[in-house]
C-alpha cells in the first residue's frame, strides 16, 4: 500500500504518553503523530494529516525531522529571523546618540 510509514520510534508508549501530557504548545501534534504510529492506530501520512487537520507534507516533514535527530530535533523551536529593520544600523546609532544628549531633539 502506498504511503505506509516506515519509521523506527525509539521512545516507548509510556514515554510518549508522558510527553503528550507535558507538552502544551504546537509540538503536541508532532508527538501525537508518533504516539499513533507507535501504537499502530495509523499507518499513513494521509491518515495522520486528516486526524490532525494539517497537510500530509507537514506530517512528512515532522517524520523527516524525527529521523534526522530524534525527539530533540522534532521538538526544536526554530525562530524566524524576521523582517530586516528599515532604518540602517548606523543611522539608528546616531539617533540614539542624539537622544541621550541634553541638547538633542525638542520632542
Amino acid at each position: 500500500m502506498t504511503g505506509i510509514i516506515k519509521i523506527e520510534i525509539t521512545e516507548s508508549v509510556e514515554e510518549l504518553k508522558q510527553l503528550l501530557e507535558q507538552i502544551t504548545d504546537r509540538n503536541k501534534a508532532r508527538v501525537q503523530a508518533l504516539y499513533w504510529l507507535k501504537i499502530g492506530a495509523v499507518e499513513t501520512t494521509e491518515h495522520i494529516a486528516v486526524l490532525l487537520n494539517c497537510h500530509r507534507t507537514t506530517v512528512s516533514r515532522w517524520l523527516t525531522l524525527y529521523r534526522q535527530g530524534g525527539m530533540p530535533r522534532l521538538l526544536e523551536q526554530r525562530k524566524s529571523p524576521g523582517r530586516p529593520p528599515s532604518i540602517p544600523s548606523d543611522a539608528l546609532e546616531s539617533l540614539k546618540k542624539e537622544l541621550t544628549e541634553h541638547e538633542g531633539f525638542n520632542s
